[in-house]
């Protein structure tokens, strides 16, 4: 599974329009075995979700997105996983942990369910 999270410094940001980067991790049946740091080249939202598009995100993390920004990551398959914050490796260990919960409007790339995925992330996709 592939894990992003938009940074400002080494924090988790409070919007993705204005993050500095992104940093992507891998994830191996709940262990991250990859961790890259990819800075914005461009600013605002459309280059941040051209940018997790492009690196074939499965899960953002964020602090508090704008609705407009919900609505957006919701159409392109993103899994959007709010409530983040603090240091970005802290916000991955605490996904990965089930300590912060999926957006109630999700609907899992892997197998369309709501809130939850009901089958684990490691399963081939469709």
């Amino acid at each position: 599974m592939r894990i992003a999270v938009p940074m400002t410094g080494k924090d988790v940001a409070a919007s993705l329009g204005a993050c500095e980067a992104f940093r992507f991790y891998e994830d191996d049946h709940g262990h991250v075995v990859r961790t890259t740091d990819v800075p914005m080249e461009e600013t605002g939202f459309d280059a941040a979700l051209a940018l997790l598009e492009r690196r074939g995100v499965d899960v953002l993390l964020c602090a508090e997105p704008a609705e407009e920004e919900r609505r957006s990551l919701a159409s392109s398959g993103v899994l959007l996983s709010t409530g983040a914050s603090g240091g970005a490796d802290e916000a991955v260990r605490a996904y990965l942990g089930q300590a912060i919960a999926c957006d109630p409007s999700n609907t899992c790339n892997y197998c369309g369910f709501k809130d939850t995925c009901a089958i684990p992330h490691d399963a081939p996709r469709s």
